[in-house]
């Protein structure tokens, strides 16, 4: 091979390479002026949103992709994954959502109780028999928790999450929730503690959903969070293919996600 081929040969492959990174830092750019516009969500949850399960012998799996939960909310959202319930953690968050979050320190549950009070906004899905099927062991640290571990903190509050016994056997129940309908597992319900007055909190839509104002912030309490799991909403046939929903669950959670900080509701 000549010198001039192989020198075209190096110059064709320089400005492929070009294109790939100008393309690059392209759709990096691209992103970051999609996510410029989106307000941020604090996130803490066991279950798998993020990575997915991936293979057992992996916590993460660089690979994995979002479940729909979690790309769902993306359109709407910069998504801030938070480890742990500190002054520092929440100093720059406005709203958050805990999923069937893990069992939190007392220090945890008075940073997260003084945070609201302070004005934060909370959308929490606490489940008292949580149907999330995985492929971890009973006892496995990565699977999602089986039982809400928030008690301390509802208790504070002056509400209790319970399983009622008459729907504990049902597979699915339907709710509907604002004109939505909510497809849901073994969903709990909130109760309200006699004497407590530490909370302002409004019980509706069968248990299903509790509105407390705690001091200068605002919570949203739902009695589920299997409602997260796409089986359960994400369309199908058709509607899969036109991206709509078979039930409610997501346009739900956007909505009281919404409602929280004041945004008025979008078509996505």
């Amino acid at each position: 091979m000549t010198a001039n081929k192989l020198f075209r040969r190096a110059i064709i492959g320089a400005l492929i390479l070009a294109v790939v990174l100008l393309g690059s830092l392209a759709v990096g750019a691209w992103r970051d002026r999609q996510l410029a516009g989106k307000p941020q969500l604090g996130l803490i949850t066991t279950l798998p949103l993020r990575w997915g399960e991936g293979s057992s012998n992996n916590i993460i799996d660089p690979a994995a992709e979002p479940l729909p939960a979690y790309l769902s909310l993306q359109l709407e959202y910069q998504i801030k994954l938070i480890d742990a319930l500190d002054t520092k953690a929440l100093k720059d968050t406005n709203l958050l959502l805990l999923a069937q979050p893990r069992a939190f320190a007392p220090s945890e549950f008075a940073a997260l109780d003084k945070w609201v009070r302070d004005g934060g906004h909370i959308l929490i899905l606490a489940d008292p028999a949580l149907a999330w099927e995985s492929i971890h062991p009973l006892g496995d640290k990565r699977r999602p928790l089986f039982t809400s571990l928030m008690s301390p903190l509802f208790t504070h509050w002056g509400i209790d999450l319970v399983l009622p016994m008459e729907e504990a056997g049902e597979k699915t129940i339907l709710r509907q929730v604002s004109g939505l309908t909510v497809r849901t597992v073994t969903p709990g319900a909130w109760q309200p503690r006699e004497g407590s007055k530490t909370a302002q909190c409004a019980i509706d839509n069968q248990g299903l959903t509790a509105q407390c104002i705690v001091g200068k912030g605002r919570a949203v309490l739902i009695a589920d969070a299997d409602l997260l799991d796409a089986d359960l909403w994400q369309g199908t046939g058709m509607r899969a293919i036109a991206r709509k929903d078979d039930f409610g669950n997501m346009a739900m959670i956007k909505q009281y996600l919404r409602h929280l900080t004041g945004r008025a509701a979008h078509s996505e």
